[in-house]
């Protein structure tokens, strides 16, 4: 995945909400936003899907969704945009597919909720009670840290916010 760092070196990630609308322009023009349950973004020449997670560490997730994925889903590209409050600071990026695949086999997350079973309820639960939510916590830059082999790094820049 190309992005532009130039763009991205100048995109202030303060404020509340997504940041899908800010970080579009770093994707390119061959990628849609779209407003889908588990990703933001389709490219419109290879149909690649991206989810984007803005944050300055902590990242809640609905344990709901990734239960059950199907292989396309497990393609997702989640792309993790790090920031100090202003500037962005990190990009990452890790398959869906993978990303659940590491949460699940690891006993620090699994006692954060990150366990089969519970994504199971979850979704059980939601089915049930749709407006419910129930969120699952990743600080992500100690997750990346403890992952390094299994993320793409795609940009680097200063903390910037004084």
């Amino acid at each position: 995945m190309l992005l532009n760092k130039t763009v991205i070196s100048e995109i202030n990630m303060g404020g509340k909400g997504g940041g899908e609308k800010k970080f579009a322009p770093a994707l390119g023009s061959e990628w849609e936003r779209i407003s889908a349950s588990l990703y933001d973004f389709v490219n419109t020449e290879t149909d690649a899907r991206i989810e984007l997670k803005k944050q300055k560490n902590q990242q809640w997730f609905d344990g709901w969704k990734y239960h059950n994925l199907s292989e396309e889903d497990k393609e997702i590209i989640m792309l993790f945009v790090v920031h100090d409050g202003c500037q962005v600071e990190y990009v990452w990026s890790i398959a869906l597919g993978e990303m659940i695949e590491v949460l699940l086999n690891d006993e620090e997350y699994n006692e954060s909720g990150w366990t089969a079973d519970i994504l199971a309820a979850e979704y059980q639960l939601k089915k049930i009670a749709p407006k419910r939510q129930s969120k699952l916590p990743i600080k992500v830059r100690k997750f990346v840290e403890k992952y390094q082999n299994r993320f793409t790094l795609h940009y680097q820049g200063a903390p910037s916010c004084k």
